[in-house]
């Protein structure tokens, strides 16, 4: 009897995971600027199977600029998509049907690595830099630091392109004499010889980073589709984070981002000894997209003098 009772249970328990295997798969179309660090939620929660086990069949594109996964998305090409608060806040300022979902990434793993001649503040008067958009928020933290350091604002020559890879060709081709780029390659230029004049992750403190947005129709529509999504990369960000999965966390950045190993563990290192940058289940904090709005607000984006920050957050598929 004993025998017969097991082999039921064990029979059910293989059916139950032949079922769940064959759960239905919601295809969604997530798009991220490149595949840097700032994605490894995403990876992971793609890599070992959290996406699936959500039923989700994730297609992540890649655009190359922040703006473009706003217009992206507010377009229809995209379901969900990955940008900065700041572009959020002003494509939902100009009447995009969107809400900002959740944060990916509340620190800035960001750097401006500079030419070889290039050591002090000094030395970037009258030089070419290259940052990611045209009056962003990295705009306001060069123009900050510069007059920290006793330079104007029309000291540097400021060109522009939305992806880390173009930047940091430009840094290497002689283009520009500094860059603004994100984690690992901001280690990879470092182990080329490049300087890091600034270290944005300690710089900027208290302004949210990466937002997850989508559409309010498409949210009205899926609403379990981007709960599951974003338990998905909730659960990625904890595995990130636990460091029993470092070997394996190191593997997958390397393989996404095409860094040499050493080059991603020292990524690794600092994000999880200094920096932390991502949300633990990716919630806004208050702080992050109130400074947010007020640094928008005083450059003339934001036209309400008492917007609140339910105008653009909404939190209720976190839950």
């Amino acid at each position: 009897m004993h025998k017969h009772l097991a082999a039921l249970s064990a029979a059910a328990l293989l059916l139950c995971a032949t079922a769940a295997s064959a759960v239905a798969q919601t295809a969604v179309v997530v798009g991220q600027v490149s595949r840097t660090a700032v994605n490894w939620p995403s990876f992971v929660a793609e890599s070992e199977g959290l996406m699936k086990a959500e039923g989700i069949a994730m297609d992540t594109i890649y655009v190359g600029n922040v703006a473009l996964i706003a217009q992206q998305v507010v377009g229809g090409s995209l379901d969900i998509g990955n940008t900065t608060f700041e572009t959020a806040v002003q494509a939902i300022e100009s009447g995009a049907p969107i809400s900002i979902i959740g944060a990916v990434a509340i620190k800035y793993p960001y750097s401006l690595m500079t030419a070889k001649d290039v050591k002090t503040a000094a030395d970037i008067k009258g030089k070419k830099v290259i940052l990611p958009v045209p009056k962003s928020d990295m705009d306001n933290f060069i123009t900050d630091w510069l007059q920290k350091n006793g330079l104007k604002a029309s000291d540097v020559d400021r060109v522009y392109d939305g992806s880390t890879p173009n930047r940091y060709a430009a840094l290497k081709t002689g283009a520009v004499a500094a860059a603004a780029v994100t984690s690992p390659i901001d280690f990879t230029a470092a182990a080329e010889g490049f300087n890091k004049l600034i270290d944005f992750g300690s710089y900027v403190q208290g302004y949210g980073f990466i937002a997850v947005i989508a559409r309010k129709d498409w949210l009205a529509k899926n609403e379990q589709v981007a709960r599951g999504y974003l338990r998905a990369v909730s659960k990625g960000t904890d595995w990130v984070y636990d460091p029993a999965n470092r070997e394996k966390a190191l593997k997958i950045l390397a393989d996404e981002s095409k860094q040499p190993m050493d080059v991603v563990e020292k990524t690794y290192d600092y994000f999880m000894k200094d920096l932390h940058p991502f949300s633990r289940g990716l919630t806004v904090p208050n702080p992050d997209i109130d400074n947010v709005i007020a640094a928008l607000r005083a450059n003339g984006f934001v036209k309400s003098a008492n917007a609140s920050r339910e105008k653009y957050v909404d939190l209720r598929y976190l839950k």
